[in-house]
């Protein structure tokens, strides 16, 4: 039972922290590549895509960054 508190514990602090992510992405509004910051989050196939803001027009720009493990 002890162990079972401990991991529901573990997992609520895991998705307080939320993955971060840096670096460039396509805006469909602009045309070009920007670079951003956004959060990691997992797609309904499986994926992980970070997502942001882009910081010239304010569109979601999306980047696919591979599978999950």
């Amino acid at each position: 039972m002890h162990t079972r508190r401990a991991f529901r514990a573990h997992a609520r602090l895991e998705d307080k922290m939320a993955e971060t992510y840096k670096g460039d992405a396509y805006c469909v509004k602009c045309k070009e590549k920007r670079d951003f910051e956004g959060t990691v989050k997992i797609s309904d196939s499986g994926r992980r895509m970070a997502q942001g803001i882009c910081p010239v027009c304010g569109t979601k720009v999306n980047r696919i960054l591979g599978k999950a493990q």
